[in-house]
């Protein structure tokens, strides 16, 4: 017998003791009350959740209750000081995020289909995209949509904000180990790394690695693409693995120690480029080349972004394409 489009709403029946007996479906949460747990989470109290949401208190509680008691379980603990998830909450927040930010987005999605340039995007963007790419995309970005709001944050190794939504996608450094398929990626750019040390530095017109040998380096970290790239240059020289002794992972600290020191640093090629002025480091002219990170546009598999998020996309792409165009130019003219 064929099942029943509506089967998912019956009694399950089990065996028990050779006798049949019914059992309830599990509840299905209601969507909106999910949206109302991630902002009592986001508020971190429900009378903050419910000034945001132009409710009051006790409508808001009286919606949490209702929540707690179709899941049969305590969600927040109160205290003075507001609520904490309980295990259950906690549980649930990364899908309640999802479906607030899809929310969010489906709204957004049909106003700017009928031609409202309006909406919120939050981005990830890595050192390199907002040194090398961000200038070429934004200034004609912000023309085709002047009433969105765009907020850029650095990217998470975890990438766990992209599956709720925040960011909305990510322009950034491929990690090393590989993605799984709960994240759609898009190839944008092939990094360089330059060496780079303050003016008058003892190495600073080395020309091969292994005159590098046995100095102290200050690099993003040492799971960085950075660092990666560097120690297999160094193998590949057959020497042995650079000696990282300061580790800073924002680009100002970064070049104020290798500005105030004798620590040998290392980044992108096109992020030392835009900086050089401003930071006064000088690239070291070693004759071997040292790959960097992979860039690509990281997004949640399931996520399908507006038409403003499209947009954005596609003028990264661009926006990579032209540099990558640009930087083989440059190379055939110095060839």
């Amino acid at each position: 017998m064929p099942e029943s489009a509506n089967s998912a709403a019956l009694p399950i029946t089990s065996v028990h003791d050779g006798r049949p007996r019914k059992s309830t479906p599990a509840s299905i949460p209601d969507p909106a009350a999910l949206v109302l747990l991630a902002e009592i989470a986001d508020a971190g109290s429900v009378t903050a959740a419910a000034r945001k949401l132009g409710s009051s208190q006790p409508a808001v509680s009286k919606q949490l209750r209702r929540l707690e008691e179709s899941l049969g379980v305590t969600l927040f603990e109160r205290g003075l000081r507001g609520v904490q998830a309980t295990e259950y909450g906690l549980a649930l927040l990364p899908r309640a995020r999802a479906i607030r930010s899809q929310a969010r987005q489906a709204g957004e999605d049909v106003q700017q289909r009928r031609g409202h340039k309006e909406g919120r995007l939050v981005v990830a963007l890595s050192h390199f995209a907002t040194m090398a790419l961000l200038p070429q995309v934004i200034p004609a970005f912000r023309i085709r949509w002047p009433g969105l709001q765009l907020n850029i944050v650095p990217p998470s190794f975890q990438l766990g904000g992209l599956r709720e939504g925040a960011p909305d996608f990510a322009v950034m450094s491929l990690p090393a180990e590989q993605l799984g398929s709960e994240f759609v990626t898009r190839a944008l750019y092939a990094t360089t790394v330059s060496v780079v040390v303050r003016p008058g530095h003892p190495l600073q017109n080395a020309q091969n690695l292994s005159q590098l040998l046995g100095a102290q380096w200050v690099l993003p970290s040492l799971e960085s693409s950075v660092a990666r790239g560097l120690d297999r240059a160094f193998q590949q020289a057959g020497l042995a693995s650079p000696q990282c002794s300061v580790t800073c992972q924002t680009l100002t600290g970064l070049e104020t120690l290798a500005r105030h020191s004798d620590l040998v640093a290392a980044m992108p090629m096109e992020v030392h480029e835009s900086r050089m002025q401003a930071s006064g480091l000088c690239r070291v002219p070693i004759q071997e080349t040292i790959d960097g990170a992979r860039v690509a546009i990281v997004r949640w598999s399931d996520a399908q972004p507006t038409p403003a998020g499209e947009d954005l996309e596609e003028s990264f792409v661009q926006a990579a394409y032209e540099l990558a165009r640009e930087q083989a130019r440059v190379r055939g003219r110095a060839a």
